[in-house]
């Protein structure tokens, strides 16, 4: 079984990735005991460890807050996530499953339908999407430190980034590529699903792959 502070960090990294605790937001040890039902003492344990992972920062006197991540980060995060979904990517193409494929087709195919009409619901929509979609390329890798990694440190910047800032362009080579990605899959061609996942995420430098 969990113990208290892992329970108390799944609770706050699930609501920080999810959206309901936002960029600057303050997360307070009280409010979050209250809704898990444990003591404060465990939620300072899991809020150190997140912190390390870059999901929040700690002030001092002030308590926490999710991070907020600078251009900079951003920048680094991307390049960082290049390389290392690049390198996921090849993997995947080797080792995939029909069901993994399906789940990408479905994933992609449910992206597009949120495209078709550019409300704040769907770009929300395609948000949440999207990030499914790079994690379950990750996961079809099987590697599992790779997934953590990914998860950890890069997945937040997803969920941090919107697709509210895409034009009609953007968001069109968006889907081509997650098509492209599924083809190169099918074919079982490592080099081509990491040279296209290298380029998608390259290409998202100032807004979100």
């Amino acid at each position: 079984m969990s113990s208290a502070a892992d329970l108390a960090y799944e609770f706050i990294k699930s609501a920080v990735m999810s959206g309901e605790f936002r960029a600057g937001d303050r997360v307070k040890e009280e409010l979050v005991a209250e809704q898990i039902g444990i003591s404060r003492t465990p939620i300072r344990t899991a809020m150190q460890r997140l912190a390390a992972q870059g999901f929040i920062e700690i002030l001092h006197n002030q308590g926490a807050r999710v991070a907020n991540w600078s251009s900079q980060d951003s920048r680094e995060i991307t390049e960082l996530r290049a390389v290392l979904e690049a390198f996921g990517a090849g993997i995947a193409a080797k080792r995939i499953k029909a069901e993994d494929l399906d789940e990408l087709r479905e994933l992609s195919r449910l992206m597009e339908d949120a495209s078709a009409e550019p409300t704040f619901a769907n770009f929300e929509r395609i948000t949440e999407l999207n990030s499914r979609f790079h994690m379950a390329i990750i996961a079809a890798s099987g590697n599992a430190r790779l997934a953590d990694v990914i998860g950890n440190l890069a997945h937040p910047l997803l969920v941090q980034r919107k697709f509210s800032t895409f034009d009609s362009n953007r968001l069109a080579r968006s889907m081509s590529d997650h098509c492209e990605l599924i083809q190169a899959f099918e074919r079982g061609d490592s080099d081509w699903a990491s040279a296209i996942m290298r380029a998608h995420i390259l290409a998202s430098a100032e807004q979100t792959a």
